[in-house]
Order: C-alpha cells, then sequence, then structure tokens
C-alpha cells in the first residue's frame, strides 16, 4: 500500500487490551508512516515483528517515579521518528509521558479511550478531559462536549470456522503481574467435584499454580490465545477488554471473575476500574461472577448467554482520517 506523505503517526498503547484495540484500526494507520511505542511481551513481539517498533516499560501513579525513566526513551524516539500525530488507546502507564513530550512538541496528539468504560472515563481520559484536551469515546456520552463519540473501534470478523468438537472451556488471567490464583481454585474445585467435565485449558500468566487435572501455561502467542478463544466452548476471564470482545467477535460464551484489590489481586483500588463486563451482562452477553459457588451457576447456565454482538468501526475510521485530511 503507498504511504499518504508528509504524515507520519505515532501508535502508543500498553500491551493487552489496548494493543488489542489498536491493532482493530490497522486499514487506517497502515495507510501512513506509522511506528509503535508500547510494552515488549510475547503479544507485541509477535504482531510487531515487521513493523517498527520501540518498546518502553510500563509505569504506574503509585511508583511516580517509573514515569520518568520513561522520559529519554520517548524523546530519543520522537527526535528520531519527528512524527506529525500521535495515536493512543491508552493506557496512561505508557502514554502519559508521550502525551507531554508531544504536547510540548507541537505534536497532535489524539486519544481513544477505553471500551472497557462505559459510564465515566479512563484515569488518563479523566487527566486529558480536565487538561482541556479532546478525547474521543466508545461510549456515548452526550454531556461532555469535549468527548466525541466514535463508536467502538473493533472491526468486524467476517468469516471465521469453528471445529465441531469444541469440548474445552479456557481460562485466562491475562497478563497483569498480579498473581489470580483465586480464578484458578475455583475452576479446579468445580473440576474436582465434577461440575465441570470438559477439558480445562489455563492461561496463568504470572500466578504459579500447579494442578493434576488441569492443563496450565504461562503465555503464549496472541495466534494460539485467538484459537483456543474460537474453539472453546466457553471462556472464563478477568474484566478484560481484550479476550471479552474476541469472545464477541467470535461468538464464544463467556463469563468474568473480576479481580479483587482486597485479595492482593490489583496494585490499587482503582485499577481496573472498569464497568464493561456489567454492561454486557445487563445486556446479555455474560455472568460477572465473584465467587466459586456463582462460578458453578453461571456454567450451569451458560446455555441462555446471547451472542453475535455487533461490532462497526466505520465512523471510527472516517473521524480519524478526516482528521488526517485536516494538515
Amino acid at each position: 500500500m503507498k504511504k499518504i506523505k508528509n504524515i507520519k503517526i505515532a501508535l502508543v498503547c500498553t500491551s493487552g487490551g489496548h494493543f488489542e484495540q489498536m491493532t482493530n484500526l490497522s486499514d487506517f494507520y497502515n495507510r501512513y508512516n506509522h511506528f509503535w511505542i508500547t510494552n515488549r511481551n510475547r503479544q507485541t513481539e509477535s504482531q510487531l515483528e515487521s513493523e517498527r517498533k520501540y518498546y518502553i516499560q510500563m509505569a504506574h501513579f503509585k511508583a511516580p517515579w517509573s514515569y520518568l525513566h520513561q522520559l529519554a526513551p520517548v524523546l530519543k524516539v520522537y527526535a528520531r521518528e519527528k512524527p506529525t500525530h500521535a495515536l493512543s488507546t491508552g493506557s496512561g502507564r505508557t502514554a502519559f509521558i508521550p502525551f507531554l513530550v508531544a504536547r510540548l512538541s507541537g505534536i497532535r496528539f489524539l486519544y481513544i479511550d477505553t471500551f472497557s468504560r462505559v459510564k465515566g472515563y479512563s484515569k488518563f481520559g479523566t487527566f486529558l478531559l480536565k487538561s482541556g484536551h479532546h478525547i474521543f469515546t466508545q461510549w456515548n456520552d452526550p454531556g461532555n462536549g469535549r468527548a466525541k463519540y466514535i463508536g467502538p473501534i473493533f472491526k468486524k470478523i467476517d468469516e471465521f470456522s469453528k471445529n465441531s468438537d469444541r469440548n474445552h472451556i479456557f481460562i485466562t488471567v491475562g497478563t497483569r503481574n498480579e498473581p489470580f490464583p483465586r480464578l484458578i481454585q475455583a475452576i479446579e474445585e468445580l473440576k474436582r467435584k465434577g461440575a465441570v467435565n470438559e477439558k480445562v485449558i489455563v492461561q496463568a500468566g504470572y500466578t504459579k499454580y500447579d494442578s493434576d487435572c488441569l492443563e496450565i501455561f504461562d503465555f503464549c502467542t496472541p495466534e494460539r490465545i485467538d484459537e483456543l478463544i474460537l474453539n472453546a466452548k466457553l471462556v472464563v476471564t478477568q474484566e478484560s477488554a481484550g479476550i471479552g470482545t474476541k469472545c464477541l467477535k467470535y461468538n464464544t460464551k463467556f463469563i468474568v471473575m473480576p479481580r479483587e484489590y482486597r485479595c492482593g489481586e490489583l496494585p490499587a483500588k482503582s485499577d481496573m476500574n472498569e464497568d464493561l463486563h456489567l454492561k454486557l451482562e445487563e445486556m446479555g452477553y455474560t455472568k460477572v461472577v465473584r465467587s466459586t459457588e456463582e462460578l458453578r451457576a453461571a456454567i450451569e447456565s451458560v446455555d441462555e448467554l446471547k451472542s453475535g454482538f455487533e461490532f462497526d468501526n466505520k465512523l471510527a475510521m472516517a473521524t480519524l482520517e478526516k482528521i488526517m485530511e485536516e494538515v
């Protein structure tokens, strides 16, 4: 594809669900010269193998000095690449310093708030609004003139083929550093009691867990995750917009067990303060559970869940392309 001259976009996002959301805009950013600022893990290494990319460490507001470690690398990247625009899907753990440098450098910074926040905004989105910056949202909030609705940025999958013998349940705790054994313990208990008869495959991430009745691995490629979700009878996940939307796109039924700060599964009470899973439960697409017994009940009634959520990122694509035409 021939690139449009005089435009270069820095694609800025945290790994995980934020990265997954950005990749859904590939039909847009592939029209322009672009490069990535993100975090290194198996997901980004696999999907950015042929892309120009720069990896920085994630920061956290509970350790404000960690943002300073990003400053020199980001300054160096901007000086080398000289972007005209920066496009970010969050989070602030990766995008805050690139935003500040862009603002000081006169680079137009475009921010799309996460799909996982239905009511209100992410911490980074709230910060941008309070600083007078406009943002784009994937859920409509007509009460805020600086928050422009562009709809979901997730791209529809037109064709996919499921295996006929979908006989496994896939459990995923994501890529966060904090362990989440409570979810794995719950599914193991149900498996041992005979409440779950299917083979259970667990992506445990940084959670160290041994079991003789579960098939457990730590990390794998995004392609393997897609395959496990596509051909699962059921997925049980933390409150992840990335995994949840994959389930919706593949018409795979899923249950959400949110992480809890009080259980040591999050570093701060405000982390993952998301409400997408609650909205999807209200719409009938998932069940939200917080205990082993609630998980048992949700598995028993899983056939009642809806599938076929419609994604359409045409408005988002048209909005971003119009902004590029303003140059």
